[in-house]
């Protein structure tokens, strides 16, 4: 695996506007306008279209290869990012602003499938892909932790918008890198031509988009509920704090989960069904406690044991996703459960946005909560689907 580090590296640098650009948005657009509403509006713009366009974008890599498609992808943007930026300080509207946070966001490099799918060609042996795909789960972490501690150091030191500008940098920098190795360079799909079969047809994938798009709404929620704690204390950086904790507490459940991952649990879909099960019905009650958070001690407490679930979630979800995916669509398949986190991301910005200035940021939590709930009981009813092809 000569190229692996590399890959790994710019992955990790490619993804780590992941865990800054959304929360970025959310800080200049209340420092430029006031209103959560008009920063959560936005921000759910750029997030929906990133859920909308990595579809596409995998299938165009699973018909031409990655490299190409990667490098035009991260070329529109981190100049849509630049764009943001110079038209957000000239007091643009709101639509104009969310239009642009759309094509930025439809743009957005997938990175995270493309990783995904070259496990397999790199490892082989299944025990050492479900320990790929529990480290690959880490690196979302380490995402979501580096990022908002970027952030609150950047928006201390600088500017929300300077952090923009750096999400725009890393996101360039790391796709390139990625997009250069051999091993990006020479992939091809299965041989599907034309229209072909989607992964969509696939009842499993479908059932894995349900429970995909409640953590979502998860996160997104807390990318606007966090900023608000932090406003309502006089503190706006906490919310980067936080989130990093809650990403550290994931971390640590990943690691416990990738450390047994080629071991006890390498049997295959019929040991990582019931434990996907079980972890995203815990999801919610992870997260409610959140809403007893009555001082930033208390939330930095309680942020880590919210994570616990997420990496190992994410970890057995993608493991399922590329079991149950029809031949030729693996690619697109992963890029569909990150449309359906990402679009769960969006919707959760633009209702905590609303919530929030309503009723507070508890009641947008709490409603976050339902919905997992929700979408966890969904998944747990159609749980024969997650049956491997």
């Amino acid at each position: 695996m000569p190229h692996a580090p590399a890959l790994v590296v710019g992955s990790l640098l490619g993804r780590l506007p992941y865990g800054m650009t959304s929360l970025c948005l959310v800080l200049f657009l209340v420092a430029q306008t006031g209103s959560f509403v008009a920063a959560g509006a936005v921000a759910a713009a750029g997030a929906l279209s990133t859920a909308l366009g990595a579809p596409l974008l995998g299938r165009v890599i699973d018909r031409r290869g990655q490299t190409t498609v990667l490098l035009a992808a991260v070329t529109v943007h981190t100049a849509g990012l630049v764009a943001i930026v110079a038209i957000g300080r000239a007091d643009a509207p709101v639509v104009a602003l969310a239009v642009l946070a759309a094509v930025t966001g439809a743009a957005t490099p997938p990175l995270s499938p493309c990783m995904r799918t070259l496990w397999p060609l790199l490892l082989g042996d299944r025990g050492a892909v479900r320990t790929a795909l529990a480290l690959d789960a880490l690196v979302i972490e380490a995402v979501f932790i580096g990022g908002p501690l970027a952030v609150a150091v950047i928006v201390v030191i600088a500017s929300p918008s300077a952090g923009l500008l750096a999400a725009a940098a890393l996101a360039l920098a790391g796709t390139l890198l990625f997009a250069i190795q051999p091993p990006s360079r020479h992939w091809r799909g299965t041989g599907r031509r034309g229209r072909g079969p989607s992964p969509l047809v696939s009842a499993g994938i479908r059932t894995l988009l349900i429970g995909a798009f409640g953590l979502g709404i998860v996160f997104g929620t807390l990318e606007v509920a966090l900023p608000a704690f932090g406003a309502e204390r006089g503190q706006p950086g906490i919310a980067g704090v936080a989130l990093a904790a809650i990403a550290a507490g994931s971390a640590v459940g990943g690691l416990t989960y990738g450390a047994r991952a080629g071991g006890t649990w390498a049997g295959g879909a019929a040991d990582v069904r019931p434990l996907y099960l079980v972890l995203i019905a815990v999801l919610p009650l992870a997260v409610a406690p959140l809403l007893l958070a009555d001082s930033v001690l208390v939330l930095l407490v309680l942020a880590p044991l919210a994570g616990l679930t997420i990496a190992p979630l994410t970890a057995a979800e993608n493991e399922l996703a590329g079991m149950v995916a029809p031949p030729g669509t693996v690619t697109e398949a992963y890029a569909w459960m990150l449309t359906a986190l990402v679009g769960g991301v969006g919707v959760g910005n633009a209702l905590a946005g609303v919530l929030v200035e309503q009723a507070g940021w508890r009641a947008a939590l709490g409603v976050a909560c339902a919905c997992a709930a929700l979408g966890a009981l969904v998944t747990l009813a159609r749980r024969r689907t997650l049956t491997p092809r």
